[in-house]
């Protein structure tokens, strides 16, 4: 009987949470996404989509909120196609970005 404590989509969404935080500050080249964090990955059930919640607060510049957004959008054909080369899944979800923001 599987452990009920972690469900697969949880362990999914971990890998998920470290593959993107490596993409991004390694692979991606659009100075318009440089400097954020991952905070956390929302898996559905279904593992075909996820919501990606990120934060720029660790930036000592300021960064304009609708540039961050255009650099994640132009990047996340990108960081799938990455995702699906590291990972071994049967299906790599279609990911959504959310930027956490505080003032």
């Amino acid at each position: 009987m599987p452990s009920q404590d972690f469900k697969r989509s949880d362990r999914i969404a971990d890998l998920l949470k470290v593959e993107i935080s490596q993409v991004l500050s390694q692979e991606v080249k659009d100075p318009r996404v440089q400097g954020i964090t991952v905070l956390n990955v929302m898996l559905t059930p279904d593992m075909k989509k996820a919501d990606i919640l990120i934060s720029q607060s660790n930036s000592f510049n300021e960064v304009n909120l609708d540039e961050v957004k255009q650099g994640l959008e132009k990047a996340k054909g990108f960081i799938r196609k990455k995702l699906s080369q590291n990972l071994n899944l049967r299906r790599t979800p279609e990911i959504f970005f959310k930027i956490e923001e505080f003032f």
